[in-house]
C-alpha cells in the first residue's frame, strides 16, 4: 500500500500514539472536498495490537457535503507507514503465507481471480497494445500478471511498500517503486497508459490529492482502475459479512459508497466510464454471529499448520476453497462485496 504524508510536527494523543495534529485545527475537515461540518456515526473498530497503536480511538464521520465516511482524527502518516511496511502483512495476513513465485500466479486463487476479473474488465478501455501499466499497491503482482496476459508488450511497474510483497514482485520481473506515490510519480520519465489502485485508495490520509497527482502522470486519453471495499453509510451500523471481506474495519481511512466513489473521481479531474459493485455478496447477519471469529482463523488457531494445510486440499472441504475460476468475482450489481470503477483522463482538445 502507500499513502500520502502530512505535514508538521506531530503531538501524543489518547494512548500516546503520534498523531500528526499539533498546528492544525482539530475541528473536522473532510478530505475528500474539505468540507468542516460532519456528523459521528459510531467508534472505529481494530483488530489487532498494531491496529490499535497506529489508529488509537477515533470516530467514524460523514461529511455532511459530499457523504465520505471517514476516520477522524487520522492517523499519524509515519505511524500508518510503520504499519504498513512492517505489520500489515506480518504473520500470514493478506495472503503472505501463500504467495509463492515458483507457483505464481496460481499461488494464491482469491488474488489470481480478482486479478483476472480485473484485467478482464478494464482491457476493454485500454488504449494501444503496448501499455505503460503502474500499480499502486500492488501486493503480489497478480493483477499486473493478468493485464500482462493480455498485453504481452505491456511494460508494467508497481509501486509496494511491504517486503514480502517487493521480493515477491522482483522474482516475477516487476520493476518496483518503495517511496511514497507522490514522492515517486513526478519523478517519473512520461506518462502512463493505465494506472491501477486496487484495494489502495481507502488506505490513504490525503486520497483527493493523491488522485489529482496521478491524473497528471496518465498520459491523455489514459485510463485509472480504482477498486475499494464497497461499504456506503447505512452498511456501517449494521452487520454486512462475506468470508473474503474484513469483519473488521482496520486499516481503512475512508469508506466508499458508489456516490462517494464518483464525486472523489470527478472532482479531480476524471470521467467516470464505470462504476459497479462487483464479486460476491455480502449477506446480513445478526450482531452475535459478526462477533463470532472466522471459522478460518478459529481453526487456524487450534490445528498446526500443516493440518490445516491438509484438510484444505482434500475433496470434502472444496466447496469452501476458492475456486481457480470463481465465477462470483466477474458478478456485477446489487450488494456486492467491491465497488469497481474505470476513469479516463480527458484527451487534449
Amino acid at each position: 500500500m502507500t499513502h500520502l504524508q502530512s505535514c508538521g510536527p506531530v503531538q501524543n494523543h489518547g494512548t500516546g500514539i503520534r498523531l500528526g495534529l499539533e498546528g492544525l485545527n482539530l475541528q473536522f475537515s473532510c478530505i475528500g472536498c474539505g468540507n468542516g461540518v460532519s456528523e459521528p456515526v459510531r467508534a472505529y473498530r481494530t483488530n489487532t495490537q498494531s491496529g490499535a497503536e497506529t489508529f488509537g480511538r477515533p470516530v467514524l464521520h460523514e461529511c455532511k457535503k459530499c457523504s465520505l465516511v471517514q476516520v477522524w482524527p487520522p492517523p499519524a502518516p509515519e505511524a500508518l507507514e510503520r504499519y504498513y511496511v512492517e505489520d500489515y502483512r506480518r504473520s500470514g495476513l493478506y495472503g503472505a503465507d501463500v504467495a509463492c513465485a515458483a507457483r505464481f500466479p496460481k499461488d494464491n486463487l482469491f488474488y489470481f481471480n480478482r486479478g483476472n476479473s480485473i484485467a478482464e474488465l478494464v482491457s476493454a478501455h485500454v488504449q494501444g497494445d503496448a501499455p505503460r501499466v503502474l500499480d499502486i499497491g500492488a501486493g503480489y503482482g497478480h493483477i499486473l500478471h493478468a493485464i500482462g496476459q493480455r498485453f504481452s508488450k505491456a511494460q508494467l511497474q508497481a509501486i509496494e511498500f511491504s517486503a514480502p510483497c517487493v521480493a515477491h514482485l522482483e522474482s516475477i520481473g516487476i520493476e518496483v517503486h518503495s517511496q511514497p506515490a507522490e514522492r515517486i510519480l513526478p519523478k517519473m520519465e512520461g506518462q502512463f497508459d493505465l494506472l491501477i489502485m486496487s484495494h489502495a485508495l481507502e488506505h490513504i490520509l490525503r486520497p483527493k490529492e493523491l488522485l489529482e497527482l496521478v491524473e497528471q502522470s496518465l498520459a491523455p486519453g489514459g485510463v485509472l482502475y480504482v477498486e475499494v471495499p464497497n461499504i456506503p453509510r447505512e452498511a456501517l451500523t449494521k452487520y454486512p459479512d462475506h468470508p473474503w471481506a474484513p469483519r473488521y474495519d482496520e486499516p481503512h481511512i475512508t469508506f466508499f459508497s458508489a456516490k462517494t466513489l464518483h464525486s472523489l473521481g470527478s472532482s479531480s479531474g476524471f470521467i467516470e466510464l464505470f462504476c459497479d459493485s462487483a464479486g460476491p455478496e455480502y449477506r446480513s447477519i445478526s450482531a452475535i454471529q459478526y462477533r463470532m471469529p472466522p471459522a478460518k482463523s478459529s481453526l487456524l488457531n487450534l490445528l498446526p499448520r500443516s493440518v490445516f494445510d491438509f484438510l484444505r486440499r482434500q475433496q470434502f472441504t472444496k466447496g469452501a476453497r476458492v475456486q481457480e475460476r470463481e465465477e462470483t468475482f466477474y458478478k456485477y450489481g446489487g450488494f456486492r462485496i467491491w465497488l469497481r470503477s474505470i476513469w479516463r483522463k480527458p484527451a487534449v482538445s
